[in-house]
């Protein structure tokens, strides 16, 4: 599902990055303002993040970086 479909396209957005300094974790997400860092991120993964993280306020243990 789109980001408009959720009714979040206002709220958040997505900007595209170049190299984050995390290239051993494959493809790499970051959350911010609360500084979130996924690694080893698939397509599959992503409305999961979407889902759980950034509507419903829980961070996706499995596919959290450590600080």
């Amino acid at each position: 599902r789109g980001w408009a479909e959720r009714g979040i396209n206002r709220r958040m957005g997505a900007k595209k990055s170049g190299c984050l300094d995390q290239c051993e974790k494959g493809p790499t997400v970051v959350v911010y303002p609360e500084n979130v860092w996924y690694g080893g991120v698939t397509e599959a993964d992503v409305n999961e993040i979407v889902d759980e993280h950034l509507i419903g306020g829980r961070p996706v243990e499995r596919l959290r970086m450590p600080e």
